[in-house]
């Protein structure tokens, strides 16, 4: 007789039979409709996932609804289960799935320490802000400070991590990849700073470490008063 054993409920959901064209930020969209969702870990070469939530609430909500009524991505109704893993982690080494994306080179430029991400953002259709950035990359590691600017015509952040492997695990991930789907398309490399400067906390950059910052500097908030004063008195 085969014994069938059953997985204890989980923060962390096995989901299978992902459609092809399928990547993170549409699974991300579809399972936050259940919950807060902490990490997602996509296996495209298997069509699997692991999605983390922030409590087993969400999760078992996202379970139930999926036996109750067939859970739709694409042409594809997905198979969901509690994982057996608790947490989903990033890999201390560089061995996953793949190895590095497109062979891309994890080599860290001189002066840096590998924790830092300079992010390029190709055939922008959609706004690049910090809290995107952080959607993306949070499941890669912990996440420290963003910085979003724009130099010379192009969308670029600068993205810090607590530990270099979670940085190179990003690399590996996301080199090559879009945000959304055919558009806001994601080259990364490694930086050379050793540690990146956040004054404010704000769409545009943002300190994690430090969430008590100032939203705003009190000399623009000044100086954009005295815009909205002139400009109400030219109009008058």
């Amino acid at each position: 007789m085969t014994e069938f054993s059953v997985l204890a409920p989980s923060k962390v959901l096995h989901i299978r039979n992902l459609p092809e064209e399928c990547n993170e930020m549409d699974l991300r969209t579809m399972s936050s409709q259940f919950g807060e969702v902490h990490r997602v870990l996509l296996m495209s070469r298997k069509h699997q996932a692991l999605v983390e939530f922030n409590s087993l609430e969400d999760s078992a909500r996202m379970l139930e609804s999926s036996e109750a009524s067939p859970i739709r991505l694409g042409t594809r109704v997905l198979v969901a289960q509690y994982s057996n893993k608790p947490e989903i982690s990033a890999p201390e080494n560089r061995d996953g799935e793949g190895g590095s994306r497109q062979g891309y080179p994890l080599q860290i430029p001189p002066g840096g320490d590998g924790r830092i991400l300079l992010v390029t953002v190709t055939n922008v259709v959609y706004p690049v802000s910090v809290d995107i950035m952080h959607k993306v990359f949070q499941v890669c590691g912990n996440i420290q400070k963003i910085v979003t600017f724009n130099k010379q015509g192009k969308v670029q952040a600068l993205v810090q991590f607590e530990a270099p492997h979670e940085a190179g695990w990003a690399i590996e991930r996301f080199q090559g990849m879009n945000i959304y789907s055919g558009c806001n398309t994601l080259q990364i490399q490694f930086s050379n700073l050793t540690d990146v400067t956040v004054k404010y906390n704000n769409e545009r950059s943002f300190d994690f470490t430090n969430p008590s910052l100032p939203a705003l500097n009190p000399n623009d908030a000044l100086l954009d008063r005295h815009h909205h004063n002139m400009a109400g008195f030219v109009a008058s």
